[in-house]
């Protein structure tokens, strides 16, 4: 009785030890992924502020918009592709949607002209990929919101945006409501706590 009372014992205090060490682990793995996840949102902000600087760079070197750039097919004629010019009118004429291959308009041609100026990184015309894996084009404001200014901003597709997501980048970011500030998103009056992974029903955008 007492060699089966000890050998018990020494089972007990092996299980104990077992549900210790794997609860350690699950709150070590769940820890991770909370800190991979704020990284991403922070990443997602400091992308927005790179573009912001790289269209300054831009202005300020060759005294136009990239995107809008007349002059960007002659000045950057040996890049793969080759740069379409813009129309020079000063405003960034683009579209809230991807960024195909073939880069149409002014807003997609933005990233062929930055790339072209060795500004920033990224394969060919293919926009912009955030840190979640969506894509993100440049376009002013008001294409986001009717009524806004001209300022440019950097508009995030909801394929990979959910509502935690977003209202992270809301809540560090700016003053955590989607319907003004610095950081919105469209047709959203209020993110939804009860389902956080579900996706946002339109673009999010950042100001640049």
């Amino acid at each position: 009785m007492d060699r089966s009372s000890r050998q018990s014992g020494l089972t007990l205090v092996e299980v104990a030890i077992v549900v210790v060490i794997v609860g350690m682990l699950v709150g070590s793995v769940l820890k991770t992924q909370e800190l991979v996840f704020e990284a991403r949102v922070r990443a997602t902000f400091d992308m927005s502020r790179d573009f912001a600087a790289a269209i300054d760079a831009y202005r300020d070197r060759y005294g136009a918009l990239p995107g809008d750039d007349r002059e960007a097919a002659a000045r950057f004629a040996s890049h793969v592709p080759v740069p379409v010019g813009g129309d020079g009118d000063g405003r960034i004429d683009g579209r809230v949607a991807p960024c195909g291959p073939q880069a149409h308009g002014e807003g997609c041609q933005l990233f062929v002209h930055l790339r072209a100026a060795g500004l920033v990184s990224g394969p060919d015309a293919a926009g912009a990929r955030t840190p979640f894996g969506g894509s993100a084009v440049i376009v002013p404001a008001a294409y986001m919101d009717a009524g806004t200014d001209g300022d440019l901003v950097f508009a995030l597709h909801n394929v990979g945006v959910t509502h935690r997501i977003a209202a992270a980048i809301d809540a560090v970011f700016d003053d955590g409501d989607p319907t003004r500030g610095a950081f919105r998103c469209r047709n959203l009056a209020a993110y939804d706590r009860s389902a956080p992974h579900a996706t946002v029903p339109d673009w999010c955008s950042l100001r640049l």
